[in-house]
């Protein structure tokens, strides 16, 4: 049997191998994860807006979304309409011209009060076309229409999403214009600037909202609600 001192050296190389393979271990680790989380975070990155985002060919979508009325909204959610759309499409490629040619909601129509004529929804190589501008929102561009839905009954309700169709069209060489595809864009309505907080959770249906919202009802349910209280608490 080896004396106390040779197990102590023999054992002391075993430990700075331990302790030398464990930092090696963490130190590795260490490195991969921060340079996943830089590919993650730079890979990953969208604008911090509320809409929707969506890609067709050479065009960017950003920012989709309908605008919260910004008076009488139960009236004009009741009627379906009419709600201001707002988005920006940008045209990445350097040569092609393109031209939004029509935006088809779910239901309902959508028309273009300004930029009508359809040679104002042209949008040139590296240009932008935009539409309305949500709360907190800056619009920086060279050309812009404004789009609004009607008809669209209950298609629409604040908390959920309508699908809009946008429709493009390219320019040829000849100047003739083609088609350039379709995107389906599941478009948010706007929260808004002011909207009252609703502790309570009620159904999104606008129907259910014009018909029950701040009527009798609501205060009957919770005064019974708390006369059940009541008696359950005077039994004991």
């Amino acid at each position: 049997m080896l004396p106390l001192s040779a197990r102590r050296s023999a054992v002391r190389p075993s430990r700075l191998a331990t302790a030398a393979a464990t930092i090696g271990i963490a130190v590795a680790l260490g490195t991969t994860g921060c340079g996943a989380g830089q590919i993650s975070q730079t890979a990953n990155q969208l604008p911090a807006v509320n809409g929707a985002n969506v890609n067709i060919d050479a065009l960017q979508l950003r920012d989709v979304q309908i605008l919260y009325p910004e008076k009488d909204a139960p009236t004009v959610f009741g009627n379906g309409g009419p709600f201001e759309l707002a988005f920006v499409v940008a045209n990445a490629d350097q040569t092609a011209y393109y031209r939004l040619k029509e935006i088809k909601p779910e239901k309902g129509s959508v028309e273009f009060v300004e930029g009508s004529d359809s040679a104002a929804r042209v949008i040139a190589p590296g240009q932008a076309l935009s539409s309305g501008t949500p709360v907190g929102s800056v619009r920086d561009s060279e050309k812009t229409v404004t789009a609004e839905l009607t008809g669209a009954g209950d298609t629409v309700a604040a908390g959920l999403t309508t699908d809009l169709t946008f429709v493009f069209e390219k320019r040829e060489s000849n100047g003739s214009w083609v088609p350039a595809g379709e995107t389906t864009v599941q478009t948010p309505v706007d929260a808004g600037a002011d909207l009252e907080r609703q502790d309570v959770a009620r159904n999104a249906e606008p129907t259910f909202y014009n018909q029950h919202h701040g009527e009798g009802d609501h205060g009957e349910s919770e005064g019974g609600a708390s006369e059940a209280g009541h008696e359950e608490g005077g039994g004991h």
